[in-house]
C-alpha cells in the first residue's frame, strides 16, 4: 500500500548558482566602504565576534526597555553601472551577542528590537524597507549559527510574518538556529543600488552584529527539477526526484530531519548526479531507518565547481500504518520471492492480500 504523503512539484525552473562578489565590506577590508550614519557611543565596530578576522559593526543598547530607542544605520553607498540583465544579491552575516553587558536582566533581543534591510535603487534619494528580522524573548544566537534567510526584494514591504509578509522573527532564547546568514535576491533591471541596515534596540545587552556584507552576481546554472516527492513504502520512506535537464551537476546530498531543522549532521545518503543531461532523469532513495512519527527531508544538489541549490524540505507522516506482507504469492498459491514477476499477491499479516503485476 503506498501513500503519498506530500509532493513538491515544480512547474518552472530551478537553478543552481555561480556567485562573483562585486562588493564587499568584511569591516577589515572593503571596497564598498559602509559607516554608521549617526556615530555614537553604542555604535561602532568591535573585536569581540566577527566572521572575517577581527572586526564587526555593532549597535548595542545602555537603556532599560522603556527609554528611547537607540537606533542607527549602517549605510553603504550608491554602486553604480550595474548590468540591467544580470541578477544580483545584497547578503551579510547577522549574530546576537551579549559582549556589552552578559548579565543585565534585559539582555537578548526582543520583537521591538529589529534590522531592516532598506534598498534604494534610484541613487540614495529613496528606500525601501525590503526585510526585516526581529529579536524574540530574549534571542541570542552567534555567526556559527546554521538559520539561513532568503528574501526576495520586490519594492514594498509589508509589516507581516513571513512567507506572507516581509518579517522573520528569530528562535526565542539562546539559538542554534539563529538568523546568521541574510540573503536579499535584487530585482533583475536595477543598473545601481545603495542599501541601508537600519539598527534598533532599546535595552543592556541587546546587541546587533553585522560582519561580511557583500554585493554578489549570480550567474544561473539551470537544473531544471520537475518534481520531488516522498511517500511511505513497505521498506521504508520513499524519496523520488525528477530533472529534465542538468548541467555540471556533480551529486545530490540526502538529508533528514525530526525537527524540520537541517544541519551537517542530516546527511543521511549520497546520489550520483548525471553531470550533464537533456533527458527526463528520475532519482530514488529509500530510508529504512526512521523512528521519529514525521520525518523531513530535502535534497541538495551540488555543481561540479561546489555551489549548490536546496530542494525541499517535504514531510512525511509515518503515524499511518502500513499493512506488513507476510509473503507474495503466484496465481497458483506458490509462496515465490521478491524477484519474481507477473500476477502476483501480496499476503498480510491480517489476513488480506492485493494483486500486483510486475
Amino acid at each position: 500500500m503506498k501513500n503519498i504523503l506530500l509532493s513538491l512539484f515544480l512547474a518552472f525552473t530551478w537553478v543552481v548558482n555561480s556567485q562573483t562578489v562585486i562588493r564587499y565590506d568584511y569591516m577589515e577590508t572593503w571596497d564598498w566602504a559602509g559607516l554608521w550614519w549617526t556615530p555614537a557611543a553604542t555604535a561602532g565596530w568591535f573585536t569581540n565576534a566577527s566572521v572575517s578576522p577581527t572586526e564587526s559593526a555593532v549597535l548595542y543598547g545602555l537603556g532599560n526597555g522603556s527609554s528611547a530607542r537607540e537606533e542607527d544605520w549602517y549605510s553603504l553607498p550608491n554602486v553604480t553601472g550595474l548590468d540591467v540583465t544580470k541578477q544580483y544579491q545584497f547578503r551579510f552575516k547577522l549574530a546576537s551577542y551579549t559582549f556589552s553587558n552578559p548579565t543585565a536582566a534585559t539582555r537578548g533581543l526582543d520583537v521591538a528590537d529589529y534590522v531592516s534591510v532598506q534598498v534604494s535603487t534610484n541613487g540614495g534619494i529613496s528606500y525601501v524597507n525590503e526585510l526585516r528580522i526581529t529579536g524574540n524573548s530574549n534571542a541570542r544566537w552567534d555567526y556559527t549559527s546554521t538559520g539561513i534567510i532568503t528574501h526576495i526584494a520586490n519594492g514594498t514591504f509589508t509589516n507581516s510574518a513571513a512567507p506572507v509578509g516581509d518579517v522573520y522573527q528569530a528562535p526565542s532564547g539562546i539559538s542554534t538556529t539563529g538568523p546568521s546568514t541574510v540573503i536579499l535576491d535584487l530585482p533583475i533591471g536595477i543598473s545601481q543600488v545603495a542599501v541601508d541596515i537600519y539598527c534598533r534596540v532599546n535595552s543592556n545587552g541587546e546587541e546587533w552584529w553585522i560582519d561580511n556584507i557583500e554585493l554578489v552576481e549570480v550567474i544561473p546554472l539551470p537544473v531544471e527539477m520537475v518534481s520531488f516527492e516522498g511517500s511511505n513504502i513497505e521498506q521504508g520512506n520513499l524519496l523520488i526526484w525528477k530533472t529534465a535537464s542538468e548541467h555540471n551537476s556533480s551529486h545530490y546530498l540526502v538529508e533528514k530531519s525530526t525537527t524540520g531543522e537541517f544541519n551537517e549532521n542530516s546527511i543521511i545518503g549520497i546520489k550520483q548526479a548525471a553531470g550533464n543531461s537533456t533527458e527526463l532523469l528520475t532519482y530514488t532513495f529509500v530510508d529504512n531507518d526512521y523512528r521519529s512519527e514525521i520525518n523531513y527531508y530535502r535534497i541538495t544538489q551540488i555543481d561540479v565547481d561546489g555551489q549548490f541549490k536546496i530542494y525541499g524540505p517535504i514531510a512525511i507522516n509515518n503515524t499511518e500504518s502500513i499493512k506488513k506482507i507476510v509473503k507474495i504469492v503466484n496465481a497458483l498459491g506458490q509462496e515465490v520471492d521478491e524477484t519474481a514477476t507477473g500476477v502476483l499477491y501480496e499476503v498480510y499479516e491480517d489476513g488480506t492480500s492485493k494483486k500486483i503485476i510486475r
